[in-house]
């Protein structure tokens, strides 16, 4: 019981870290890529949760993470499917919004919990990274997919702001998501690395090697 309440516990504050973390670097980084996307590190709460306490409650939180985030950014507003662009890709309006809703947060988010399905994570630095890079690209596919399926009529408005000829693919992939993926990636290692060999991760846990 005593466990259960210190696993709820840990969750809560991390996800509620990630949340801050969000908020504050989306602020601060704003204006870095003029046509959207923001560097931070509110991933790395997420994967310490999943090298702490395993796979399952990781996509717990990255599941909260998520809903969370659809409140923050009003993406359960009626107002929504109005701002979500025509796409010869998919049908109605409603359609769109359901795909906005998994696609851009609840898969994604989610599945960032995948981090903690390699071994040692807390105890090996390879483990520890390559957790945060496989849960990153995963979180980077989802992106993409959207980008291309529902958000591609941007890339008309990108290739005239920026004179460019990009594919809706390419727009999604490698113009958008791409540059503040990696960039958020690496923060996250750079803090993580920080914090692993300082042994913080371990923090009140007891780490079998």
């Amino acid at each position: 019981m005593k466990k259960d309440v210190r696993v709820f516990s840990e969750v809560a504050i991390l996800v509620g870290v990630a949340v801050v973390f969000d908020i504050v670097f989306g602020i601060l980084s704003q204006g870095i890529f003029p046509w959207g996307g923001s560097i931070s590190p509110a991933m790395l709460p997420i994967f310490l949760i999943a090298y702490r306490r395993g796979v399952k409650t990781g996509l717990f939180a990255g599941f909260i993470f998520a809903v969370i985030q659809l409140m923050i950014t009003g993406m359960i507003s009626s107002g929504v499917i109005a701002a979500i662009p025509e796409s010869n890709y998919i049908g109605p309006g409603w359609l769109k919004l359901i795909l906005v809703y998994l696609l851009d947060y609840i898969i994604p988010f989610t599945l960032l919990g995948l981090a903690g399905i390699f071994k040692n994570s807390l105890t090996k630095l390879k483990p520890f990274i390559m957790g945060m890079v496989l849960a990153s690209f995963i979180r980077y596919i989802f992106h993409g997919i959207s980008g291309v399926l529902i958000w591609g009529s941007y890339t008309e408005w990108f290739n005239e702001e920026f004179g460019t000829n990009l594919s809706p693919f390419l727009y999604s992939f490698v113009a958008y998501n791409l540059p503040y993926m990696a960039a958020s990636l690496v923060f996250c290692i750079v803090v993580g690395y920080i914090l692993f060999k300082r042994d913080i991760v371990t923090i009140n846990l007891e780490v079998k090697n």
